[in-house]
């Protein structure tokens, strides 16, 4: 997107010359922003961390009790 976007650079080690990529990852979207849309969220009813927790990809799983 020539106005705006998230990417990534292409060569870091080149501090002269730090193209951009012409890619954003998916998992930044997807993962990345709803991190951080949880953690400013004001809502405290929005997701209860007692009752779920979340894989690698952001999916919040619900948390089993165990059985003794």
């Amino acid at each position: 997107v020539p106005s705006g976007g998230y990417t990534s650079i292409g060569n870091v080690r080149d501090p002269l010359n730090p193209a951009p990529r012409d890619k954003m990852e998916s998992f930044f979207l997807g993962e990345t922003l709803k991190y951080l849309f949880l953690l400013f969220s004001d809502d405290n009813e929005l997701i209860s961390l007692d009752k779920y927790v979340f894989n690698t990809e952001a999916h919040p799983l619900p948390i089993w009790p165990s059985t003794s």
